[in-house]
């Protein structure tokens, strides 16, 4: 854990309380760790995946990002190192020109054809952003298959009225067209790795780059598109109060999407839910404070 942690430490949440508490376009190569990545692009019943493997007979732990896979680089080898088989999945549709009428369901069904061609026993699942969104929806729709889930800087893709008009009322009139790394990331991060910034942003956008892009909007057209089938797996508090999983929720102190006190509301649903603040973080706390986000989710999955 670095200094900064180690001096002013972040909160722990338990549930409703709190205690004090520790908290198709080139990419850049994969991170080098030992055992090394391997990398495919699969053609699933579900769709076309990429994905890094370092194999391995450990406990798999899964992650996914919304965007790109290869942002777990400060994840896979602290990961690997602690004996487990590190796999990152992204679970977008890569076949060209495809999109999916419900995204999430559709990546929670690559996800299913993924690890059963890999033959993975349980694993753990740990999402951040949209990933979390696919990371809790793949639990609602197996339950079975996971150890535990690793909610990170999401609410999860939460349906609920009163809880999501309050997310959007934290955000002004223009926010989305604000700097993404303004909204996403930390200014205390910003100023302290300004390099670190400039690759994160690369990153993104190598991650847009490698999908098709979504088609125009149908409102440009003459006949309106035909409504989305409803999602098998959407999230609500009602599914969330018989939720089983073991859950850690993880947030930085400076999310602008998802601050501390509405993770909260979320985590108070969960029958096995614990959570913590990442100091010094915004909406990316795996990047800005890997030393902290690590040292929670290890000790997490640690236990089951």
């Amino acid at each position: 854990m670095n200094h900064l942690v180690g001096r002013w430490r972040a909160l722990v949440l338990i549930g409703a309380g709190i205690v004090n508490g520790c908290a198709t376009s080139s990419l850049p190569p994969s991170p080098t760790i030992d055992p090394p990545l391997t990398e495919a692009i699969v053609e699933l019943a579900s769709g076309t995946v990429f994905y890094m493997d370092s194999g391995g007979k450990g406990i798999p732990v899964v992650f996914l990002h919304p965007n790109n896979p290869r942002m777990w680089q400060k994840q896979l080898a602290a990961f690997a190192r602690a004996g487990y088989r590190v796999i990152a999945i992204d679970s977008r549709n890569r076949t060209p020109g495809a999109t999916d009428p419900v995204p999430a369901a559709g990546s929670v069904a690559r996800i299913e054809d993924l690890t059963e061609r890999l033959g993975l026993p349980r694993f753990h699942l740990v999402g951040t952003g949209g990933g979390s969104v696919v990371a809790i929806q793949f639990g609602i729709a197996h339950p079975n298959k996971v150890r535990s889930v690793v909610i990170t800087n999401s609410l999860g893709g939460l349906r609920d009225p009163q809880l999501n008009a309050l997310e959007l009322s934290l955000r002004p009139q223009g926010f989305n067209q604000l700097p993404q790394e303004f909204r996403e990331l930390s200014g205390s991060y910003r100023a302290a790795d300004p390099e670190g910034v400039e690759r994160w942003l690369s990153m993104e956008e190598d991650g847009r780059n490698a999908v098709s892009p979504r088609p125009a909007s149908a409102a440009s057209s003459q006949s309106a598109p035909p409504p989305a089938p409803p999602n098998p797996h959407e999230v609500t508090f009602a599914k969330l109060d018989s939720w089983e999983i073991p859950t850690l929720i993880i947030t930085g102190d400076a999310d602008l999407y998802t601050p501390p006190s509405v993770m909260r509301m979320f985590a108070a649903h969960l029958r096995r839910g614990q959570g913590a603040v990442i100091a010094e973080s915004g909406h990316n706390a795996y990047w800005e404070n890997p030393t902290a986000f690590n040292h929670e989710v290890l000790a997490f999955v640690a236990k089951y």
